[in-house]
């Protein structure tokens, strides 16, 4: 109870001085101790506002910052979303520019090498390695395809169809060391056969010309071989690459450098048949 009494003497002081200080203005109507008790207060008060009125700037000032801030980022969001969107488009765009000029190469390749039908496909998988000694297509029985049907893309002969499902087909390629092809060399008319020799461990996509004439032939690095139409799977006149060397010994036989690049294939075209005639 002591405490609680002592307590209240401040504020009960204060309050006298108060009521003091206001009789003594009203009494003094205006006079100098009016005039000097207004300047006190002012003095008191002035500087207490202008340091609430710049610290209501300054937070002012910090919220502005703060809300300018945050709509800045969203702006930059928006131009960073936009800006990803136009690159996936850019690239989608590139890509099908590609395609359409792959495509077309093909297109203009199959028709020098005469009237067929064709079936257009995707590579959507290949063997392992860097080589695609096999691969899978997006075509099949859907599209017309069957077994031993020959391959092409616009450099030449890829292989023939081994396998085909529905809507996919599996190819083996001439450089796989399953693969034979019937050839012609264009400059001597001379037939033979071609064998690829790519298995796993191969770092070179070669094939090897056999069955050539060892009294006759003269053949030479550069020479271009083309599929001879015999044995009824590739049609003829199909380019399989050039002689890359010639080997003469107790047969003549020689390397050759595929026409195709086994490395890199994407779009295709399998052979379905001749074209109708014009």
């Amino acid at each position: 109870m002591k405490s609680g009494g002592s307590s209240k003497k401040p504020l009960v002081i204060t309050l006298i001085a108060v009521i003091l200080l206001t009789v003594l203005i009203i009494v003094t109507n205006g006079s100098a101790v009016s005039n000097w008790l207004k300047n006190s207060i002012a003095s008191i008060v002035t500087p207490i506002e202008g340091a609430a009125a710049k610290a209501s700037d300054a937070i002012e000032s910090f919220f502005r910052n703060l809300f300018n801030t945050t709509d800045a980022d969203r702006e930059n969001e928006r131009l960073r979303g936009e800006l990803a969107l136009y690159e996936q488009m850019r690239s989608e765009l590139e890509e099908m520019r590609l395609e359409n000029e792959r495509l077309s190469e093909l297109l203009n390749y199959s028709s020098s090498i005469g009237n067929y039908e064709l079936c257009t496909a995707r590579v959507i998988a290949k063997s392992t390695g860097i080589w695609f000694r096999t691969l899978t297509l997006n075509a099949g029985t859907n599209k017309g395809v069957d077994v031993d049907m020959a391959v092409i893309c616009s450099d030449g002969l890829v292989g023939r169809v081994t396998e085909v499902g529905y809507d996919w087909c599996k190819v083996t390629s001439i450089i796989d060391s399953s693969s034979t092809v019937p050839i012609l060399v264009e400059r001597t008319r001379d037939n033979c056969m071609a064998r690829g020799i790519l298995d796993g461990s191969s770092d070179e996509a070669v094939m090897e010309l056999y069955y050539l004439p060892t009294d006759r032939t003269n053949l030479t690095p550069g020479d271009t071989v083309v599929t001879s139409g015999m044995g009824g799977i590739y049609p003829k006149g199909l380019i399989v690459g050039t002689v890359k060397e010639v080997m003469i010994g107790g047969e003549v036989s020689a390397i050759i450098t595929p026409s195709v690049d086994f490395m890199h294939l994407e779009e295709v075209a399998v052979i379905l048949g001749e074209g109708a005639e014009q």
